[in-house]
């Protein structure tokens, strides 16, 4: 990638005043090894200019590395800005593009009773779809700004993961399997945890599906519900595995991808897990695909 002018800037910058600082130091050294001073008052005053400007030297490396960081930071987030900019522009356009399309069709064209109902079941489709998207930049948001309230019930997982099977399974037309004891239940948001579990399957179902489909295992212990959650997929490389969890993070070129998505599904279900109290990570395993566990504790 092409170096921004401002940090070109700052290099010479730098390079100019180290230079320079070592220009002046040389000449104030000659200057005190010309006056008439005593051999030990040379040496004392040499080795202080020497001291002083060898501290005031890592000052400044210090500084200018402290600067170079901080731009590097600014320009990963402009990026990062920019990458979640073009996503939501065409996560924006298609439902919209696609709504007016089927608008278009209903108006122009006698259609069957038949042909009508689908095409106007689309036209939901692609509502929720729209909906959805703007309701996880809202809750990004809210996030970021601290401004969640969590609402905790008890209930039944078992039953809860029963619903929420059912739904995805349908939504994305693939398998899910569930392994857990038939009677553990949890106090927590329900909400929230559903958030969770949907980000994470939508995540697997976009870069690990496979004909396996996704599994999902729930195991209790004294402190904490642990769920595991893998898809069959390609995995994720090592050098991208710490980044997963952060805000606009895509695997994906922008420009490129034939996946959907803004790269808010992961970072939300990571701050969500955080507010219960819990821990969202990656985790390793034997063979193809990645994981990812969930601990909750029990209130």
């Amino acid at each position: 990638m092409r170096r921004k002018p401002t940090t070109a800037f700052v290099y010479l910058l730098g390079a100019y005043v180290i230079v320079q600082f070592i220009w002046w130091g040389y000449h104030l050294i000659d200057l005190t090894r010309s006056s008439e001073m005593a051999d030990s008052q040379i040496t004392k005053r040499v080795i202080m200019i020497i001291g002083e400007g060898s501290v005031f030297l890592v000052l400044l490396l210090f500084g200018l590395l402290k600067i170079k960081s901080s731009i590097k930071k600014e320009i990963k987030m402009a990026q990062q800005q920019q990458n979640f900019m073009l996503s939501v522009t065409h996560e924006l356009k298609t439902p919209i593009a696609a709504n007016k399309l089927y608008l278009q069709t209903l108006l122009k064209h006698q259609l069957t009773e038949e042909k009508r109902i689908e095409l106007m079941q689309k036209a939901i489709e692609e509502t929720n779809r729209l909906e959805l998207l703007v309701e996880q930049i809202l809750t990004a948001s809210r996030l970021e700004q601290e401004q969640f309230a969590l609402h905790t019930e008890q209930f039944d997982l078992q039953t809860f993961f029963t619903d929420l099977i059912a739904v995805q399974e349908k939504r994305f037309n693939m398998h899910i399997e569930l392994k857990m004891d038939e009677t553990i239940s949890i106090t927590t948001d329900r909400l929230v945890f559903a958030t969770i579990c949907n980000n994470l399957i939508e995540n697997a179902y976009k870069y690990g599906f496979t004909e396996k489909g996704i599994s999902i295992v729930a195991v209790q212990d004294t402190l904490n519900l642990r769920i595991l959650l893998r898809d069959f997929g390609k995995g994720i490389p090592a050098k991208q595995q710490a980044a997963v969890f952060k805000k606009f993070i895509r695997l994906e070129n922008e420009e490129t991808r034939t996946n959907k998505g803004t790269g808010l599904g992961l970072y939300i279900a990571y701050e969500f897990t955080k507010a219960l109290k819990g821990q969202l990570r990656l985790i390793p395993v034997d063979g193809p695909g990645a994981c990812f566990e969930i601990l909750i504790p029990y209130e």
